[in-house]
């Protein structure tokens, strides 16, 4: 066989083998990848694939994506390929569990009818542009149906945990139940049940009962019913110690409790209706869940945490002018959302804060096994004061003249604990049903809870440590619940995140292991920190010069105050308008425009070499990625080819 035979023998045996190679390794080793991006973009979570593998049916995923209506979109053309390839990588590492189709919707065909009837939201960039379809649905083997309206690309950290959530719920179609454990007079259950008389519920009572399958637990409860998926604990009155105990264990055997004390409580009481035929005991000021806490290495101390920065408006009367007005009250003060934890699934999307009042500080001590995330901080201007003497209410004056000049620090007003937990009972169940010791405030509020001689015992053999990963989160108030304290009173729609805090809180800990075990992932988008500082510098600048006018506004209108007091303005500063300006009026006008001018010039400059800045760096980075490389190669090439030349021609 000749050589050139040969070659292209080789040469098309090459070619076959490249294509058979691919449709082995496009069948047979699908679900293999090798992820090589900085955040792991193509990677899914542990507790995903956990979600995934525990899959015992069929999940069909249809995404409704209008590809031609988004094409001006280049954001949310780039979003929609990471939320396909996510779904296809869901697909692939299921084994055959997650079944995955797009659906191309264009406006009046069949597509469109069925996104519609599945629940797809269409967007609408402007007015009169095509409907953008941009949502998916899931269904089961049985029909069941979950979506996902719409795609924000503003949620991509959270992309992997909704649809993660949406095959989880797929697969375990109940609601969550929760056994609710509280002295407030509020019953989840009955809001959504007017006839059982329950009175005016709070809107975080009805969500949760609307939402949730909640169980008010009698206030002589021995045993936690077995089917409850999380345990809430919001302001509990005196608890015996076989109570303390039967909560201890439901914590080592299932992990998951959203718990509301406070050392200072003073409004959500009076949140629910009264029923002279059915009355209760009075709620009491304070509650705390020792010796529980202890074990868990958290301690709240019987102080009230006071925030100067985040201080609400109140209405008050001024000690000294007599006259009434508003006022910042330490005593109520909201975590805005940036203080909030932006990487927990619990509080990253709250974008309205969380209000607080008369809250308790949480403090921390290192265990082993445990991991602690605070989810709302405070600010560093702070004080404590007693319970006491917060509940007493001082007045805003009366506080800042008690504020210490320095000192204060960073506090923390809800916290989420994780992991291994030891139970606060190493000797087992207490053999006598003794409430725990009261403070003077629970004492008077609330009689001590009577034993519960004939209530059923809890058989399952006690535990000494977790059984299951705890996920418990803990916040110092309960006030946060009270409608008073984030719904505006006028249109009736919440001014802050309060229920929506609480409630993604018991959402998220009602869902798996995996899934509560899943937090945000980095955004596929890289920041751009150069432009951004720079932008950042420009703004800060931009701001300076804008003050810089405002305080030449206030001085010029001082002077013309000025000139009118002493009988030398025209009064028409004064409401005369038809009154000429004074030659000293008309200067001061005529000099503050000049200054305004040369202000707004320097503005207009400032942003312009911005925009400059930004070229000039843009063309820079194009440089380097399109024709830098490419000319270091062909130089690189043109210096190989010369030194070659140059020895073959010593050589010679």
């Amino acid at each position: 066989m000749s050589a050139r035979r040969y070659a292209l023998f080789a040469a098309l045996a090459l070619f076959v083998s490249f294509i058979a190679a691919n449709l082995v390794a496009n069948s047979w080793f699908r679900s293999w990848r090798i992820d090589l991006t900085e955040n792991q973009l193509y990677s899914i979570s542990p507790g995903t694939q956990r979600t995934l593998n525990e899959l015992t049916e069929p999940v069909q995923l249809t995404l409704y994506y209008s590809r031609d209506a988004a094409r001006p979109l280049p954001q949310l053309q780039t979003y929609a390929s990471r939320v396909r390839e996510m779904l296809q990588t869901f697909e692939a590492r299921s084994g055959g569990r997650v079944r995955f189709n797009e659906v191309d919707v264009d406006p009046f065909t069949e597509a469109e009818d069925a996104a519609a009837e599945a629940g797809i939201e269409p967007l609408r960039p402007f007015e009169g542009a095509d409907p953008i379809y941009f949502g998916l649905t899931g269904a089961n083997a049985i029909d069941d149906r979950r979506t996902i309206p719409v795609f924000d690309p503003q949620r991509e950290a959270f992309l992997e945990y909704e649809i993660t959530r949406l095959i989880f719920e797929l697969e375990n179609p109940e609601r969550t139940n929760v056994a609710l454990i509280t002295s407030l007079p509020i019953d989840p259950a009955a809001a959504t049940n007017p006839s059982l008389g329950a009175g005016r519920q709070t809107v975080f009572a009805t969500e949760m009962g609307r939402l949730l399958d909640v169980t008010k637990l009698a206030p002589d409860f021995s045993v936690i019913p077995e089917d409850t998926d999380v345990l809430a604990i919001i302001h509990p009155g005196a608890l015996s110690q076989r109570q303390l105990y039967a909560i201890d264990q439901f914590i080592l055997r299932k992990g998951r409790a959203f718990v509301a004390i406070d050392p200072a409580q003073f409004l959500s009481g009076e949140q629910g209706g009264f029923d002279p035929f059915n009355p209760v005991a009075p709620v009491p000021s304070s509650s705390t869940l020792e010796p529980l806490l202890g074990a868990w290495g958290v301690a709240m101390a019987p102080t009230v945490v006071l925030d100067l920065e985040g201080a609400l408006p109140v209405s008050v009367q001024d000690p000294t002018t007599g006259q009434a007005g508003q006022a910042p009250q330490p005593l109520f003060f909201q975590v805005p959302a940036e203080r909030l934890n932006r990487e927990d699934l619990m509080t990253a999307w709250l974008r309205r804060g969380v209000n607080f009042g008369l809250a308790g500080g949480l403090t921390t001590s290192q265990r082993e096994g445990v991991e602690v995330l605070p989810l709302a901080r405070t600010s560093g201007r702070t004080m404590r004061l007693p319970a006491e003497q917060a509940l007493m209410r001082p007045s805003p004056y009366d506080i800042l003249q008690m504020w210490p000049q320095t000192g204060g620090r960073v506090e923390t007003i809800a916290l989420r604990l994780s992991g291994q937990l030891h139970t606060a009972f190493p000797e087992g169940r207490p053999a006598a049903d003794l409430a725990p010791e009261a403070t003077d405030a629970e004492a008077e509020a609330v009689p001590a809870t009577p034993p519960a001689t004939e209530a059923p015992e809890d058989d399952a053999a006690p535990l000494a440590q977790s059984a299951t990963p705890a996920q418990i989160v803990i916040v110092s108030d309960v006030d946060f619940l009270a409608d008073d304290f984030f719904m505006d009173q006028q249109s009736g729609a919440p001014a802050a995140d309060n229920a929506s805090f609480a409630l993604n809180a018991i959402d998220v800990l009602g869902g798996s292991d995996a899934l509560v075990s899943l937090r945000s992932r980095a955004p596929s988008q890289r920041r751009m920190k150069l432009v951004e500082d720079m932008e950042a510098d420009a703004q800060r600048r931009i701001e300076s010069r804008q003050q810089e006018l405002e305080a030449d506004l206030q001085e010029t209108q001082s002077r013309l105050e000025q000139l009118q007091a002493r009988g030398r303005g025209s009064g028409f500063f004064s409401g005369d308008l038809g009154a000429e300006l004074t030659p000293e009026e008309q200067a001061e006008v005529d000099r503050f425009r000049a200054r305004e001018g040369e202000i707004r010039s320097e503005l207009r400059g400032l942003v312009r070499d911005l925009r400059g800045d930004i070229d000039s760096l843009q063309t820079l980075v194009v440089f380097i990625n399109v024709w830098l490389a490419p000319l270091l190669i062909a130089g690189a090439g043109l210096f190989l080819f010369w030194r070659r030349q140059r020895r073959g021609s010593g050589q010679r």
